[in-house]
């Protein structure tokens, strides 16, 4: 355990170091590693540990990169044999090891940089919705979980924006189910530009969409919130078939809760905006009690029955 840990610190470590750096630091152990085989001499070989720095430059820093410091390698140990006075049958075969080496650590660049491109591109799409590009909800939560920590660290409040699209199953009745993602993709474009570079965004399924704005209190929250709807008329200004949304925007100072709990309750609240009427947002400040944001839904039921004698709802004007 205690070694896969220090892998994965590792990984990390490297994966923070430019491509500059990472060709840096890959040239000092080939520069190593041949002095080491130069002082061992024929008698032990090290050809084998040239790819170790092969193998990093092509995994964090890409295939060219990997591709010349096979290349330095390959030259290093063709200079450690001709250095050590070794007599060949045929002069040409100093030479044709030299050329076996560096194809030998070519394609062990290629290979790992194929299968580094594949795990990253496989790693996207396992945290990516496919229709929109957004967030899925795996990747959503745990941005969530991460960013209530870093509030929770800060001491700053968090909002969280619960968005559905308002009978969304009728548009795809009359316009079909092409007609619906194209719906779906211009709201997760409408979502993208009207929020900044620092909020999140994901669509958690079906119609239904989420909005973390970092560092927000309830007035940058409504001010986003209204942005985003202005945005969203926009769009959907010259559509035969009305697009509209309900939002609840739940503001949460501390102590803050998980992140299942912060989204049950920004779930809570855009259904109570549903049952009103839609087509509006309802914006509440939310503060768990000590205790309760470690019970999943703790007190729910209570806020929800109060929540609309508390909460600001607003209509399109």
């Amino acid at each position: 355990m205690n070694i896969e840990r220090a892998f994965i610190l590792a990984n990390r470590a490297m994966s923070t170091l430019s491509r500059a750096w990472i060709i840096r630091l890959t040239l000092l152990c080939v520069g190593v590693i041949g002095v080491l085989d130069y002082l061992f001499g024929l008698e032990i070989s090290l050809s084998i540990f040239y790819l170790c720095p092969v193998g990093i430059a092509s995994w964090y820093a890409g295939r060219k990169a990997g591709a010349m410091v096979a290349l330095i390698s390959a030259f290093t140990a063709l200079a450690g044999d001709f250095s050590e006075g070794h007599l060949f049958a045929q002069p040409a075969l100093l030479i044709w090891n030299g050329f076996l080496h560096l194809g030998f650590m070519l394609v062990v660049a290629f290979l790992l940089d194929r299968l580094h491109a594949t795990i990253e591109n496989e790693h996207t799409l396992a945290r990516s919705d496919p229709m929109t590009g957004l967030l899925n909800r795996r990747a959503f939560l745990e941005q969530l979980q991460h960013h209530l920590a870093l509030a929770a660290r800060a001491r700053e409040p968090v909002s969280l924006a619960y968005i559905d699209l308002d009978d969304f199953k009728r548009i795809n009745d009359e316009g079909g189910h092409h007609e619906g993602d194209r719906v779906l993709q211009l709201v997760a474009s409408m979502l993208l530009a009207s929020v900044r570079c620092t909020d999140v965004v994901a669509r958690l399924g079906g119609d239904e969409f989420a909005l973390l704005i970092t560092g927000a209190d309830r007035t940058a929250a409504e001010s986003l919130i209204t942005n985003v709807r202005h945005f969203l008329q926009q769009a959907f200004a010259g559509e035969r078939t009305a697009v509209t949304c309900s939002i609840g925007c739940v503001t949460f100072q501390e102590p803050l809760p998980c992140a299942d709990d912060a989204i049950r309750t920004a779930d809570l609240l855009m259904y109570n905006v549903k049952r009103r009427g839609k087509n509006a947002v309802a914006f509440e400040t939310f503060e768990f009690k000590q205790g309760q944001a470690t019970q999943p839904g703790a007190g729910f039921n209570a806020r929800q029955r109060r929540a609309h004698e508390r909460v600001r709802y607003l209509k399109p004007k």
